[in-house]
């Protein structure tokens, strides 16, 4: 039988590459891995905040950036009953799948993630990068302000509520492995890459799954907006 691992140091890449193939894969599979930096005191020091409203949102696949509206439609649910925005704190989780390229910037969108969608002719990894790219533009289309009420673009939910975006290592170590293959490029560079390009408010964390226990630790309430799509 065919595991998570070997999926992942195979040396080639499938026409088709499931989303939820890249789960949470430990930092043993990458050899060339650097060790992640991760500053404990500080990431809780973020979640340590005076909101009444505490929101975690966690998502493991893109889904049109549907745990941004989730967000949004959050805030605007809040303000409705008379909430000031200042007194609620959205933070998302990006884990498992593809769901953390959400959280890269338009340089890794056009340096990796627009390129590596061209070699997913099918399946559900192709289906999500195209879930987000509405219209054949270049950049990550989900930090680009639409304006009005329903803007769920990254750049206004930091503007208007602070939110942050905790992204899985693990994760970005596989994906940083499957779209160094695809696109022949130097892994150690990929994943570098994808560290010094995240979107504002956004941080590495040492996996996922850890931090969607943690944050709610910190007595934030929790909205899964995606799941895994089923294996076969």
């Amino acid at each position: 039988m065919t595991t998570r691992k070997d999926f992942l140091v195979a040396g080639t890449l499938a026409a088709a590459i499931p989303a939820n193939a890249i789960a949470d894969a430990p930092a043993a599979t990458h050899p060339k891995a650097p060790k992640l930096e991760f500053d404990l005191d500080g990431f809780i020091a973020l979640l340590d905040s005076a909101q009444a409203h505490k929101n975690l949102f966690t998502a493991v696949q893109i889904e049109g950036g549907e745990v941004l509206l989730a967000m949004r439609n959050t805030l605007n649910g809040y303000r409705d009953v008379g909430v000031d925005w200042s007194d609620v704190l959205p933070v998302a989780v990006l884990y498992h799948g593809f769901s953390i390229f959400l959280a890269f910037d338009d340089l890794i969108w056009n340096r990796y993630v627009i390129p590596f969608s061209g070699k997913l002719k099918h399946g559900n990894g192709a289906a999500q990068i195209a879930s987000v790219r509405k219209l054949d533009v270049g950049g990550n289309p989900c930090l680009r302000e639409q304006g009005g009420d329903g803007d769920t673009s990254i750049r206004s939910l930091v503007a208007d509520a602070g939110a942050r975006f905790f992204v899985c290592n693990n994760a970005a170590l596989g994906t940083a492995s499957m779209v160094a293959k695809a696109l022949r490029k130097p892994f150690d560079t990929v994943y570098a890459d994808f560290g010094h390009h995240l979107v504002p408010n956004a941080m590495l964390v040492p996996a996922g799954v850890w931090a969607v226990h943690a944050i709610q630790e910190q007595r934030f309430t929790l909205l899964q907006t995606s799941l895994a799509p089923p294996k076969g």
